[in-house]
C-alpha cells in the first residue's frame, strides 16, 4: 500500500527569496519521502543563493523531515549533499 498524504497538509512549502520580502507558497504532491527528497534537493540547489530557502509551512512536517534526514545512514547524507560531485 502506498503511503500518500493528503495534499493540503503535506505539501505546502515556501520558498523565500534572499534580499527581498517575496515568498511564494507552492504544493507539492507525492508520498512523505518524495517530498522530503525533493525539499532536500531543491535547499541544496540554492545553497550559494545568498538566503533562498524551501521551508514547510506546518512547522510540525519540519520537525519530521529533520528526524527523518537524521535517522538516514551517513552515506544516503552524503550522496543527497555531493551528488556525483568531487569532493576535495
Amino acid at each position: 500500500m502506498e503511503n500518500k498524504f493528503n495534499v493540503e497538509y503535506w505539501d505546502k512549502i515556501s520558498y523565500t527569496t534572499s534580499g527581498s520580502e517575496i515568498k511564494r507558497v507552492e504544493v507539492w504532491s507525492g508520498d512523505k519521502e518524495e517530498i522530503f527528497k525533493r525539499f532536500d534537493k531543491e535547499n541544496n540547489s540554492l545553497r550559494y543563493c545568498n538566503g533562498s530557502y524551501y521551508k514547510f509551512e506546518d512547522r510540525s512536517i519540519q520537525d519530521e523531515y529533520r528526524k527523518w534526514y537524521n535517522e538516514l545512514p551517513e552515506g544516503v547524507r552524503f550522496q543527497m549533499y555531493y551528488g556525483n560531485g568531487v569532493v576535495d
